[in-house]
């Protein structure tokens, strides 16, 4: 078994008319494009890991964009990458078609997050790819990590670098194979043969990968939902209805019998082939916790 870490970076339009005031007007006719690829990659970087994680090779790989015809100096400040780098880029679909004899057979595919794997798929419908079954056995290293040190929330690669005390070259992170390496850093200090089986998604497409942009006037379906207190599975009555915070629906409640106030939240996601996944997490709260929480709702209700 191998393990195979990969780290993408992309160009795209965030913010972009603060940079250039006049873009749309210039180059309004690829706004059809970037809403159906808005995160165009423009570098990819892979280390391969053996069963025991002994770095086995690397790839580093530029992609010549078609997309985008400027880079966002928003992404060239953060990465590094200028056109000048771009020119001796390959085509998108020669770079894939690299990656995956890299990856090869038995291997399973790791990142720091969802969002590369996300976005090498959307790019590979986007330029009509083919099939990706060879992309089988999943990884995401951060949900793995984060479980593994007890954290309520997602940790950062540079956080997780700062825990486990690994030197890091700040010029060298947001390197597409930089960060391979220094994820593959942070995977060896946590990582647990028997854990980690638990963290692998065997079937990458039913994977609930992309959060949803919600609002108010986002339907939850019926059903998807159940507010019991984590203790006592008693049914919690809503003392702070369900309502937007951000990205999620969060509701807030009393559980009689524990005589403890109780904090709903919903995410919904979808997977790769489009269906809504629910998650939903109910959490007892302490007093700090449920004057802020009821404090911010009391201000949106």
């Amino acid at each position: 078994m191998q393990y195979i870490i990969v780290d993408m970076e992309f160009n795209n339009l965030r913010d972009i008319e603060e940079c250039y005031p006049n873009f749309y007007t210039e180059y309004g006719k690829i706004l059809d494009k970037a809403e159906e690829c808005p995160n165009e990659i423009i570098e990819i970087g892979a280390v391969k890991l053996d069963g025991q994680l002994r770095t086995l090779e690397t790839l580093k790989l530029y992609i010549k964009p078609t997309i985008f015809p400027i880079i966002n100096p928003k992404v060239k400040e953060i990465t590094g990458i200028g056109e000048e780098d771009l020119k001796e880029g390959i085509p998108f679909l020669e770079a894939i078609d690299k990656l995956r004899s890299f990856i090869g057979e038995d291997s399973i595919l790791c990142s720091w997050a969802k969002d590369d794997v996300v976005e090498l798929i959307r790019n590979a419908n986007y330029y009509k790819y083919g099939s990706i079954e060879w992309i089988s056995s999943y990884l995401d290293i951060q949900e793995y990590c984060t479980k593994v040190l007890a954290l309520n929330n997602s940790i950062s690669l540079r956080r997780a670098l700062d825990r486990f005390r690994v030197k890091v070259d700040e010029n060298k992170l947001h390197d597409a194979l930089n960060d391979s390496v220094y994820t593959a850093e942070v995977f060896r200090r946590c990582f647990n043969s028997r854990a980690v089986k638990n963290y692998i998604v065997e079937d990458i497409n039913q994977m609930p990968a992309v959060v949803l942009r919600i609002d108010e006037n986002f339907k939850l379906e019926e059903g998807k939902t159940e507010f019991r207190c984590p203790r006592c599975k008693r049914e919690v009555n809503f003392e702070y209805p369900l309502r937007v915070l951000k990205w999620r629906f969060v509701g807030v409640g009393y559980c009689e019998r524990c005589k403890s106030n109780i904090m709903q939240e919903i995410v919904i996601k979808k997977n790769l082939v489009g269906e809504e996944i629910y998650k939903n997490t109910n959490k007892i709260l302490n007093d700090e916790e449920y004057r802020n929480i009821t404090g911010r709702l009391e201000k949106i209700s």
